[in-house]
């Protein structure tokens, strides 16, 4: 069985026209690169591929510091294609490396970057800077992005570029609700914390800690980029009822999801919620340790769904197929 490599992607708008064009001017500067297609990607290895794009400047509109400037849109909006980067490891494992990278699409016409896990656009000083400090906050505002609905609702988006859950949280002040987010991930990223549902977190002592459980993706289509396989740590409101943490995890094998998606298959037809319920009751689990658990869920690339939520999850993992 073939070892998963975990992977992410750079979009950089320029005057390239053929994947070999961009190959060429990493070489120049001693970066080695393959094509897309030529094979599975490998741990440490980049591939290179040229996007076409007439409306390239409708994605290059937003950073994490709000709207790019309007000379730098104006520039990215005349380029029609765009170098495409994937780098075949986590994001933080070598931050130098795809600095590196960026300064040698720049300096070969490279407009500017944008993270696809997130949609996170930048100009490319701010993105370079952050790149080459290595510090958790700097790779992690680089890359990820923080967006708020209709609702009030505040959510991050590309932390499966770390290989990590996204989080969202509800909070009557906007700029409390991104101070809460950037703590939580930053030190999930820095600190690499074996969480589970049901543990609670606060940013300092001054506010009360608030619980949280692991939800699938709902905001994304399985085959979106930003989609985050990994799923979403949502907070619960302080005073409400959910999951409780224990010390051991009971993990289901094989996964759930995967178990509940080969049953419709063959029975060609969507579960009723006494079957979701009778499948967890009869499947063997296995009581792991948190830390155990993550090493298992980034070896396979996603997170099972909740035993005790399956019905009410799987009914987002199935809408997002």
């Amino acid at each position: 069985m073939r070892t998963r490599v975990p992977s992410y992607f750079v979009l950089v708008p320029g005057p390239w026209r053929k994947a070999a064009e961009v190959a060429g001017a990493l070489r120049e500067r001693g970066i080695a690169s393959k094509l897309s297609g030529q094979g599975a990607i490998r741990a440490g290895e980049l591939y290179v591929d040229v996007v076409g794009d007439e409306q390239l400047g409708a994605g290059f509109s937003w950073g994490r510091q709000g709207p790019l400037p309007e000379d730098l849109l104006a520039r990215v909006g005349a380029c029609t294609h765009a170098a495409l980067i994937e780098c075949g490891q986590r994001l933080e494992e070598d931050c130098a490396r795809i600095a590196k990278v960026g300064r040698a699409l720049r300096d070969a016409g490279g407009v500017a970057v944008r993270m696809e896990a997130s949609g996170a656009a930048s100009a490319w000083e701010p993105w370079l800077d952050r790149m080459e400090s290595g510090a958790p906050f700097d790779v992690y505002a680089s890359a990820v992005s923080m967006v708020q609905d209709d609702e009030g609702l505040m959510f991050t988006c590309g932390m499966h570029q770390f290989d990590l859950p996204d989080a969202q949280v509800v909070m009557s002040e906007a700029r409390e609700a991104i101070d809460w987010l950037d703590s939580f991930c930053v030190y999930q990223l820095a600190e690499r914390p074996a969480l589970a549902s049901g543990h609670t977190f606060a940013p300092h002592d001054a506010v009360v800690r608030r619980a949280f459980e692991r939800w699938p993706d709902h905001r994304h289509h399985h085959g979106d980029g930003r989609h985050n396989p990994f799923g979403v740590w949502r907070f619960r409101e302080p005073g409400v009822a959910g999951l409780e943490a224990g010390s051991l995890i009971p993990t289901i094998m094989p996964p759930l999801v995967a178990q509940l998606l080969a049953t419709e298959r063959s029975q060609g037809r969507a579960l009723t919620q006494r079957e979701v319920a009778d499948l967890v009751s009869n499947s063997a689990a296995v009581a792991m340790q948190p830390r155990d658990v993550l090493a298992l869920e980034r070896s396979r690339g996603y997170a099972d769904i909740e035993p005790e939520l399956a019905w009410e999850q799987w009914q987002i993992v199935r809408s997002a197929k």
